[in-house]
């Protein structure tokens, strides 16, 4: 079984080397801890096992781990800026430098953790995984999720919906499917596109989880919305309500 409170520690230990009085590095240990937490809230929902609760949670508080040197080294979470999936930075650094066994994990939930870092922030998961991995990635990507509409609602950053969506970016989010970022053109369309990411939650208790803890309200909430765009970001919001709510009701 893996010691989580090891795991935590060691956690904290490799955090420490980065400045956390910089808000963008302290927003991502933030979002780690919440994402741990989500992670055994969600286990407990589902009956987990004491030793698949730790599992999640230790995926849950790792899953980021690649975010860290992106921003130490580019000073950007962009992908794309950096010329990095911070994904795969993370494999990197668990399993290929083998840092995997500072945390003192087992070796037999190492391809599990592997597995769920490397597919969490894909548009689809990888064919091909065993059954326990799958399921695990489905997990972690749902807690993230949830967690990730928190982190940006209360970031630095400044939410405008102030043009005219994508016809692209529109087409796809009414269809209730996850936005490829190559399609996005503007902030507004970023915005929706980090709302049609509850299109990709697979759980029923994961959409119950999201609306007990409001994330999706906070995030509509801080949406600074242009005047003649009114009418286009309410149905936006109408639809997702109507979304999530269908999902937690349905049988």
């Amino acid at each position: 079984m893996i010691d989580y409170e090891a795991v935590l520690k060691q956690f904290k230990k490799y955090v420490e080397q980065f400045s956390s009085n910089d808000a963008m590095i302290a927003m991502k240990i933030s979002h780690s801890y919440h994402t741990a937490d989500l992670a055994e809230k969600l286990a407990k929902r589902l009956e987990f096992t004491d030793e698949d609760k730790t599992l999640f949670k230790t995926i849950g508080l790792l899953h980021d781990i690649g975010r860290f040197s992106q921003y130490n080294e580019a000073k950007t979470y962009s992908d794309y800026l950096s010329n990095l999936d911070y994904a795969l930075a993370g494999i990197d650094f668990l399993f290929k430098k083998g840092h995997i066994n500072d945390f003192n994990i087992p070796k037999r939930f190492h391809n599990i953790i592997k597995k769920s870092i490397e597919n969490h922030n894909k548009l689809k998961i990888d064919d091909g995984l065993e059954e326990k991995e799958l399921f695990f990635a489905k997990l972690i990507r749902d807690v993230d999720k949830i967690d990730i509409l928190r982190q940006e609602a209360t970031s630095c950053q400044k939410w405008d919906f102030n043009v005219p969506l994508t016809e692209s970016v529109k087409e796809t989010f009414f269809k209730h499917n996850l936005i490829d970022k190559r399609e996005v053109q503007s902030l507004s369309d970023t915005i929706v596109a980090e709302i049609a990411y509850i299109f990709d939650i697979e759980f029923k208790e994961s959409y119950e989880l999201l609306k007990e803890t409001d994330n999706l309200e906070l995030y509509l909430s801080v949406v600074e919305i242009d005047k003649t765009l009114e009418d286009e970001f309410e149905c936006i919001k109408q639809e997702i309500r109507n979304y999530l709510e269908d999902r937690i009701n349905d049988e």
